[in-house]
């Protein structure tokens, strides 16, 4: 298959395959998720304030980050920057129809010192892989700093933020795995699952939900 692709994707399929077909390729959705759409509205009103509207204080949530967030606000960042590019790793529009990887940056914004800011806001616990989150958000960035460094907010935590550094060299790197990855995807035609306690525990595909994957344990 060639389509575009998003980390989330990309993600999806390197925890399981099948259940990438089942979303990207048959098109099929999961309910609803109240967390999810918690989430989505939280990064609407951090959407909204760093574009220039007053602090949602009244969420309990974003009340305690008001500090934090005010002081973000000075650097005059870019919120929910949406960035494309093609198979050769050029920048292109978000909707072009030679887009190969996009994804959408929540803020960003360069410093004197050369480097690049990125962050990412996290509703929910955090997660081991979230650094490789990051290695990609620096793979699709359009700028050519001397250095990144990508920090990851988790909102339900106040006062957490995990920051990682990235080189150009780790970009480089990171654009050639993501090539490799979705060059094998575009080449599946089988899509085994990977079952595991954790990640099937809520698959709609398994066996125990009612699907037809008889693998999950």
């Amino acid at each position: 298959m060639k389509r575009v692709q998003s980390y989330s994707s990309l993600s999806l399929y390197k925890k399981c395959p099948r259940l990438w077909e089942w979303r990207y390729v048959f098109g099929r959705k999961d309910a609803p998720h109240p967390a999810a759409e918690r989430g989505t509205m939280l990064h609407a009103l951090l959407e909204e304030f760093f574009r220039g509207s007053h602090y949602p204080s009244s969420n309990r949530t974003l009340a305690p980050w008001q500090p934090f967030m005010e002081k973000l606000r000075t650097f005059d960042p870019t919120p929910e920057q949406e960035v494309a590019v093609t198979a050769e790793w050029e920048f292109c529009d978000f909707d072009s129809p030679n887009a190969y990887l996009r994804g959408k940056i929540d803020l960003a914004y360069g410093d004197n010192n050369g480097v690049r800011h990125l962050f990412d806001w996290k509703s929910g616990r955090e997660y081991p892989d979230h650094h490789e989150q990051g290695k990609a958000y620096v793979a699709m960035d359009a700028e050519e700093p001397d250095a990144y460094e990508v920090r990851f907010v988790y909102l339900d935590q106040p006062g957490l933020v995990k920051p990682w550094t990235y080189t150009p060299k780790h970009r480089d790197a990171e654009r050639e795995n993501l090539s490799a990855l979705i060059e094998k995807i575009s080449e599946d035609t089988t899509y085994d699952p990977t079952p595991s306690p954790e990640g099937c525990r809520y698959c709609p595909l398994s066996w125990r939900k009612g699907g037809n994957c008889r693998r999950a344990p």
